[in-house]
């Protein structure tokens, strides 16, 4: 049969040589139902379609003659892509009471149907298309061979598409839920990794405020060292994967921008090997004070300079900051940064892909110098926030110069007016008096006994509780002055904890820190909404836990901090 014959590129029909049909055997066909009566309608229905292809894919077709074989079909095969639909059959309104039970029962709404009647007056047309989910409507007299080819190609492409369509919202939910799935794990790792490198770094410098002799205080700062570096690792990693799952958030607070550079080179030129030199060069007209992350800008230029500080063995790292005029958008400011080093240089065959995830410019450099190479793509992503971006200039042996711009908006509050970047509660101080008692609630033994020995050199009565139910036990037995609340415990969480203890009349005003390894806004607000009233990241630092302290109590003098 060779009536019709066309290339298979597209979705046309086509009537190809029998022996053709053997390459389409192997692929899966589109199932047709046809429903009709007359024997005579079922066979020339389905010799018209017997060499049909659409979309280089043939037809496998069905066929009953009443309505209750086709609801046995149906209920059996739910991949129906079109069915012929005959309405006068064992009833007047068989066709139509079978459309009614696909679309209302099954609630299989994707099978295109078209209906075909040789007796139009049973089922008139209009009546039909409102009051029943059909997608064509066709008397027998007219459908001839082309017709019903027609037939099937419009209702296939229909329902190819509505496949496709839901496949793709399908996909975009599936990809919603890994994002969130991610989110999640990141969150949880991050805790993780942070609860250990908690005690690793806080023994270190408990163990530095001690008594060491010079070969234990040169292994005990290696080790301080290599927790900082690890530190440093952890947080690039988890600032990728929230970047990747779309939760990287920035914070639009005062800064500013020049004390803020220079801050950041003071830290980073001890850093510096002999005989180098960091010169930082502020131009004018740098605004006062913008809206910004301070922290997501101090990463930037934190890892850059840092960057050309371990590249660079002779000579100076120049680090100059400039303000362009306002972009189109009123309000805006256009900032750069160059990060110019005469250290070794990238290569050129390199550059295009210094940006990528784990790129370095040679294999040999993270042997050499150490890194991840996540640091420049994390600086990527960052800057494409802030409206923004990075590049670089480099000659191989003779240095290189990366330059970063973002635009920040105006802001009419001065950055030393500005809020803390933590919102704090109001709540009551206790009276100054003998003896502090302070509550520490954690899960982890090791994050314990650090805050209590933090703690205890400062005189301060310490009880301990490892989650949420024994806190709220032991608060009820006595009345805490402070509470360090750790987020995340089994039983019972320090959200959890907290709610319970707030609605004690004793603890109402009573400060209670989170000790949380997450990090973003949303976690500091969940600590605020549970009734925190201050947030503590882990690692903690001495200085950080007695700043606190500090801050939420009034210690007598006897007990001050040393």
């Amino acid at each position: 049969m060779t009536s019709l014959h066309k290339d298979n590129t597209g979705d046309e029909p086509l009537f190809a040589f029998d022996d053709d049909q053997v390459d389409h055997q192997e692929r899966e066909k589109w199932k047709i139902l046809v429903v009709d009566d007359e024997p005579d309608v079922l066979a020339v229905t389905r010799m018209v379609l017997s060499s049909f292809t659409f979309e280089d894919r043939g037809v496998e077709i069905h066929t009953a003659e009443s309505f209750s074989g086709a609801v046995d079909l149906f209920k059996d095969n739910h991949d129906y892509a079109m069915a012929f639909v005959d309405v006068v059959m064992e009833t007047d309104h068989a066709g139509l009471d079978l459309v009614r039970f696909v679309r209302e029962e099954l609630g299989n709404n994707d099978v295109q149907i078209v209906l075909r009647t040789g007796q139009p007056g049973y089922a008139p047309e209009m009546q039909v298309i409102l009051e029943y989910g059909i997608n064509d409507y066709r008397t027998k007299t007219e459908m001839d061979n082309t017709k019903t080819v027609t037939a099937v190609v419009s209702a296939l492409r229909n329902y190819k598409n509505i496949v496709e369509a839901r496949r793709a919202a399908q996909e975009h939910e599936m990809a919603k839920a890994i994002n969130e799935s991610k989110a999640l794990f990141f969150a949880q790792i991050s805790h993780d990794f942070r609860a250990p490198l908690n005690g690793i770094l806080g023994f270190c410098q408990l163990l530095m405020l001690s008594p060491l002799e010079t070969e234990q205080l040169e292994q005990v700062t290696l080790i301080q060292q290599s927790g900082r570096h690890l530190l440093s690792l952890v947080n690039d990693i988890l600032d990728l994967s929230k970047s990747d799952a779309g939760k990287m958030e920035l914070e639009a607070i005062p800064v500013d921008i020049s004390g803020l550079v220079d801050e950041t080179c003071k830290l980073l030129r001890t850093q510096l090997k002999p005989g180098v030199t960091l010169d930082l060069n502020l131009a004018q007209g740098i605004p006062r004070s913008l809206l910004g992350d301070p922290v997501r800008i101090k990463q930037i230029l934190h890892n850059l300079i840092s960057n050309a500080i371990k590249f660079t063995e002779h000579g100076s790292v120049r680090v100059r900051v400039s303000a362009h005029p306002p972009s189109s958008q009123p309000g805006m400011h256009a900032l750069r940064f160059d990060v110019a080093d005469s250290g070794i240089g990238i290569p050129k065959d390199r550059i295009d892909s210094l940006f990528g995830v784990f790129e370095q410019a040679d294999s040999s450099i993270t042997r050499s110098y150490g890194g991840t190479g996540l640091g420049l793509a994390i600086c990527k992503q960052l800057a494409e926030l802030m409206q923004g971006g990075i590049t670089v200039v480099s000659e191989e042996g003779k240095g290189s110069t990366f330059t970063v711009t973002i635009q920040l908006p105006e802001s009419a509050i001065e950055p030393s007016m500005s809020k803390e970047r933590v919102p704090i509660r109001s709540v009551d101080q206790p009276d100054a008096k003998a003896t502090v008692n302070v509550l520490v609630v954690d899960d982890d033994p090791i994050n314990r006994m650090l805050l209590e020995r933090i703690l205890r050199r400062r005189e301060i009565q310490v009880t301990v509780a490892e989650n949420g139910i024994e806190a709220n036990s032991v608060a009820q037995q006595q009345r805490f002055d402070l509470v360090f609340m750790d987020c995340l415990m089994p039983q019972l969480d320090g959200y959890g904890a907290t709610k319970q203890l707030r609605g004690v009349d004793a603890y109402k005003n009573v400060p209670i820190v989170a000790l949380t390894g997450l990090d973003t806004e949303g976690d500091m607000q969940k600590c605020f909404d549970a009734g925190m009233s201050d947030f503590l990241q882990k690692p903690m630092n001495l200085e950080a836990i007695n700043a606190m302290v500090d801050k939420w109590l009034i210690l007598p003098d006897s007990i001050a901090k040393e």
